[in-house]
């Protein structure tokens, strides 16, 4: 009998007849193959229906007849709540080298991880699938023991923080004193909930010919200029467009640079599809894009300007949550990930490491940090979606 503590997974595998039902109610894409393989096992029905406001009790009902009516018998192919040790949502340009460089670690240490199960996928796939998820997550034993995330997600918001970070659920696990290069701008959490990792540098891009006359940007604030309207192109798609870029807009400026900023933006893309943009000329591009240090070090155009900004790259935060009372048992891994040697991977990547040997060399200095007096201040979901929502206004008179 289904009670809704299932993960999705199990859901698919009881009775295939089941995705019709979810499709009728809008949720079919959770249940695509891809989908399943990323967020399906860890994550609960009960919290999937919840999130979409669905009434849990007649929704399971009906899903119990149905299964009675095929005849199956769902204590026969329920298996057991799999339990995930690690999970990675990483940027783009960090996911694969990551995720070759984690699995040969495990691959070289057998005895040290048997049954160890981990998933390792891009930031992109979850951002808007499995992160708004969170809200509705009221048990630990629904996360897995490791969480590395990235971006300003529900992982700050006041739900998740109320009910796991306040709690003491996750204990920061910094092994080493943090890099004098991120601790510049006072990067490690001071209450020791989240353990910093690296950060998504986010530089601002110039393609100085379609620029023409007008200055080149060497601030963030420059980026307000009216000269620059409907001519930037960041990351977003739809109605979404990136938080980290939005929160430090907000925090310098207020709503009226939101406001501002919504009438500069031309489009929201991928990072991927703005170098593309950038290394030809077309009718599609912009003057100015905001992408990740990693992305503009792929651009291959003699009239594209890299600018990292006076005031600094903004810091998109990758970072780790630990819970408290499994760190002992996961000690080996966590040292791993905290390396020198993953660090020197990090910053390869064009990823700043924490790791105090390693040098940060190739990064220009400045930094621009969100803040955790920011932070642990406001509700970050609820201001996230006040942002939106004045962003879309503007957006929508164009």
């Amino acid at each position: 009998m289904i009670t809704g503590s299932e993960n999705l997974l199990q859901i698919a595998e009881m009775n295939k007849a089941f995705i019709a039902v979810f499709e009728k109610h809008g949720l079919g894409n959770y249940f695509k193959q891809e989908n399943l393989n990323r967020i399906g096992r860890f994550t609960r029905l009960n919290t999937l229906l919840k999130t979409n406001h669905l009434d849990a009790e007649s929704f399971i009902e009906t899903l119990n007849q149905l299964q009675n009516e095929t005849l199956q018998n769902a204590e026969t192919h329920m298996t057991r709540q799999e339990n995930l040790h690690f999970s990675a949502m990483l940027p783009c340009g960090l996911r694969n080298p990551f995720k070759e460089f984690t699995e040969k670690f495990i691959q070289n240490n057998p005895n040290s991880f048997t049954n160890f199960n981990y998933l390792i996928e891009g930031n992109v796939n979850h951002e808007l699938s499995y992160y708004p998820l969170l809200d509705n997550i009221h048990n630990s034993d629904e996360l897995p023991d490791i969480i590395m995330a990235s971006d300003i997600n529900n992982f700050f918001h006041e739900p998740f923080m109320k009910r796991f970070i306040h709690t003491g659920i996750f204990e920061s696990y910094q092994a080493n004193a943090l890099n004098k290069y991120l601790e510049q701008v006072q990067y490690a959490d001071p209450h020791q909930h989240f353990t910093m990792y690296t950060a998504n540098m986010l530089v601002i891009v110039v393609d100085m010919e379609r620029l023409g006359h007008r200055k080149a940007p060497t601030t963030w604030s420059d980026l307000l200029d009216p000269s620059f309207k409907n001519d930037i192109i960041m990351r977003g798609e739809d109605d979404f467009f990136c938080n980290a870029v939005m929160l430090p807009f907000y925090k310098d400026a207020g709503m009226d640079s939101i406001k501002t900023l919504a009438q500069n933006i031309k489009s929201g893309l991928h990072p991927a599809q703005m170098v593309k943009l950038a290394n030809q000329p077309n009718t599609q591009g912009a003057a100015v894009y905001i992408m990740p240090w990693f992305f503009s070090q792929r651009i291959n155009n003699k009239h594209i300007k890299i600018v990292w900004p006076n005031d600094g790259a903004i810091a998109s935060p990758v970072f780790l949550l630990v819970k408290k009372d499994k760190i002992n048992q996961h000690q080996h891994f966590l040292n791993f990930l905290l390396s020198q040697e993953t660090g020197e991977m990090l910053e390869n990547r064009f990823f700043p490491s924490t790791h105090p040997k390693v040098p940060n060399s190739s990064f220009p200095k400045m930094i621009k940090w969100l803040g955790w007096d920011f932070i642990y201040k406001y509700d970050i979901g609820k201001l996230k979606e006040d942002i939106r929502t004045e962003f879309m206004k503007e957006w929508d008179k164009k």
